[in-house]
């Protein structure tokens, strides 16, 4: 009798091309999965650029309704030992930290002296988490400890950064300018006659903001990490929290967002278009893609492109401090001034 054998299936497993088939397929799916989990964490951080100068343009009304006017740009300070009067002091971003839920900061601050001496050090080294954009590289871990020589005093100032600034206007004019009160933005050294300057610019109110809060940016995205990008200089050097003076915590609209590539085009393209810091630190910009968030003076936040209408500054001229705009106007250069006498309409940018 024959006996019959039973015998398994048998059994197959994948072929190589079968294999690199799946895999090629993983690959298409992470290669279209990745962008959309980059866009939500882009969006993600953006709206909280979006919060934060909110809060800040919320303490800005806050501090008007305490003070009657918005916060100084920058002012005058005294020196702990002579008591002589110094150009600069702290900014308008310590001026608001009473209001903004920072009043340890604020208690830390001797108003009878300049903020850059030695008593005051502890002010500028405290962290500010509501002036980090998210985007902004990795400003949240960024501090200099300081070092000998930096204050008004010779002694070593720790310092964080700020990824936004206040409003200049377009046209920029030095604390010591007679046409220091000829500016249009929302801030400015307040100048002060016993420096010998020669002209004042007083602190911003709403009766002043002529134009219209909804049409009057405030504060907006002047990112560290573009800023600084390669330049360890100004790494440490600009966008220091505490300060207001120009191309730190305030920018000019001369130029549009993101306009420069980089800063060897900003020198070498241009003449200086400044009267402190440059083109490139005086410019605003942002690591979002396309464009910089900018909170306006009625406390709504916009998203302003790269592309807004802008004039050409190429026919700007800027010579022994005066300048020549030929005639020549612009949206973003309009959005940027409280009193300008624009019209401008939403669908304009």
């Amino acid at each position: 009798m024959i006996k019959s054998v039973l015998r398994s299936p048998k059994r197959r497993g994948f072929t190589l091309i079968e294999l690199l088939v799946v895999i090629s397929i993983i690959g298409v799916l992470v290669a279209l999965l990745l962008p959309a989990v980059q866009s939500a964490r882009e969006a993600a951080r953006r709206a909280q650029c979006v919060n934060n100068l909110k809060q800040m343009t919320l303490a800005a009304h806050n501090y008007h309704d305490a003070n009657g006017t918005f916060p100084m740009g920058d002012l005058p300070g005294r020196e702990w030992q002579s008591l002589k009067m110094k150009r600069q002091n702290f900014g308008h971003f310590v001026a608001l930290t009473a209001f903004f839920e920072q009043g340890t900061i604020f208690n830390c601050l001797n108003t009878n002296i300049m903020l850059y001496e030695c008593q005051n050090s502890t002010v500028s080294g405290l962290g500010v988490s509501m002036l980090w954009c998210p985007s902004d590289g990795t400003i949240a871990q960024l501090k200099y400890p300081g070092a000998s020589g930096d204050g008004w005093d010779d002694s070593p100032i720790p310092m964080t950064y700020s990824s936004y600034g206040g409003n200049l206007g377009p046209l920029v004019y030095n604390w010591d300018d007679a046409r220091l009160g000829q500016m249009r933005g929302m801030f400015a050294h307040v100048g002060n006659s016993s420096l010998g300057g020669l002209g004042s610019h007083p602190p911003v109110s709403i009766a002043s903001v002529t134009d219209g809060t909804t049409n009057t940016i405030m504060y907006g995205e002047h990112a560290h990490g573009r800023i600084s990008a390669g330049d360890q200089d100004a790494m440490y050097g600009v966008n220091w929290w505490s300060s207001g003076d120009y191309g730190d915590t305030t920018f000019s609209s001369m130029f549009p967002p993101n306009y420069f590539a980089n800063e060897i085009v900003a020198d070498t393209q241009f003449p200086m278009m400044q009267p402190r810091q440059g083109n490139w630190s005086m410019n605003t910009g942002s690591l979002h893609p396309g464009g910089a968030n900018f909170a306006f003076a009625d406390g709504s936040v916009r998203y302003i492109k790269n592309s807004v209408q802008s004039w050409n500054a190429k026919n700007i001229t800027y010579t022994g401090g005066v300048y020549n705009t030929n005639g020549q106007s612009g949206v973003f250069q309009a959005l940027s001034t409280r009193n300008g006498g624009e019209v401008i309409s939403a669908g304009d940018y």
